[in-house]
């Protein structure tokens, strides 16, 4: 018979739970720590047994849709030559319509893992319908390059669009960030003039318009807006290199965020920029300055500002020395300018398109 050599303190059950949540310990250690106290210990609480339920049935919805994509792939692998187009389309949109389905029929009881399933299987049906009307376009329409690339994306956008409305999370917004920069770069793409650069410019167009609507409140969680827009950024600034104009652009880029980053002391922003930087002043550098000493000791120059700037971010952010109280609301723009903003980075990208895409 086992018995307790010490009596557990009155707040293990807790600290257990919070252990469990923390990923510091799994509920199987858990439950042998429970199981060598013996009867004193109390058993799990309402609570953590839930969790332990939405996990479980979390893994086994993820398991589910690893399946139904690997059975499609190698059915279609094994047949899908001897398929018809008609057939094609039918396993292609039948696990489409699959996982769309199984994210509508996932319980709202299962709380947060419950969203983690929606956003994982409601992102598969997003890809999966890129590639149902990719095969559409090709096969049945018979457009290619730009236009097949347009109708794909201004289909997935449509899509991802819904799908962010019914459930606002990370992946589905970033399902619609992607979206509507290939669209826009097809879109620019259909000038067929200044091969790459257009493109850029139109996805630096896009990114830029979420940063704002991200740094504007708009689009939330903030964060991911900041995120996805800088991604947005540095794509389009990486595509428009290395002609002289798209180095303008990019090290401008580069320049307004990490400036943002200082005068908002925002860590992630300043990332951003330092990703960017470590991206863009390599080639500007080789381009404007090939073989020369300069480059070496501009690129130390600017590891050693970037380095400065992220230590005094990191000392001086959130927090005022007055009161030590920390700052919940900084760098924030008011929604209104953000709204103005992003509209004119629209106008502008999109004259600056026409105009060059028609010269």
């Amino acid at each position: 018979m086992r018995h307790s050599l010490v009596q557990p303190p009155a707040d293990l059950p807790a600290l257990l739970e919070h252990w469990i949540a923390a990923g510091v310990i799994t509920p199987e250690q858990a439950a042998r720590m429970r199981a060598d106290v013996g009867p004193s210990m109390p058993p799990a609480s309402p609570e953590t047994e839930h969790r332990q339920a939405s996990l479980a049935i979390e893994a086994l919805g993820y398991l589910g849709s690893v399946l139904i994509v690997v059975a499609s792939l190698l059915l279609a692998s094994e047949y899908w030559d001897d398929l018809s187009t008609v057939g094609q389309l039918i396993i292609i949109g039948g696990a489409a319509g699959t996982l769309l389905l199984a994210g509508f029929a996932v319980p709202e009881r299962l709380g947060r893992a419950g969203t983690r399933m929606h956003a994982v299987l409601w992102l598969g049906a997003t890809v999966a319908t890129a590639g149902l009307l990719g095969l559409f376009g090709d096969e049945v329409l018979g457009w290619y390059d730009e236009d097949l690339a347009l109708f794909v994306f201004v289909g997935v956008t449509a899509l991802a669009a819904a799908l962010w409305w019914r459930l606002p999370t990370a992946l589905q917004q970033a399902a619609v960030v992607a979206g509507l920069a290939g669209a826009a770069g097809a879109a620019a793409a259909e000038f067929h003039a200044r091969e790459g650069q257009l493109p850029g410019l139109a996805i630096w167009g896009v990114g830029a318009i979420w940063f704002v609507l991200g740094w504007g409140g708009i689009v939330l969680p903030r964060w991911t807006a900041l995120l996805l827009g800088g991604f947005g950024l540095m794509i389009g600034s990486g595509m428009t290199m290395p002609g002289d104009g798209g180095i303008v652009v990019a090290l401008t880029t580069v320049t307004a965020l990490v400036v943002l980053a200082v005068l908002a002391r925002d860590l992630l922003v300043l990332a951003l920029g330092a990703w960017g930087a470590l991206q863009f002043l390599p080639i500007a550098i080789n381009e404007w300055f090939p073989g020369e000493v300069a480059a070496a000791i501009a690129l130390l120059v600017a590891g050693g500002l970037l380095v400065s700037v992220a230590i005094w971010i990191a000392r001086r952010r959130g927090v005022t020395p007055q009161t030590g109280v920390v700052r919940r609301d900084y760098g924030v723009i008011p929604a209104e300018t953000a709204r103005v903003a992003s509209v004119a980075v629209a106008v502008a990208v999109t004259t600056a398109i026409i105009v060059l895409g028609i010269t």
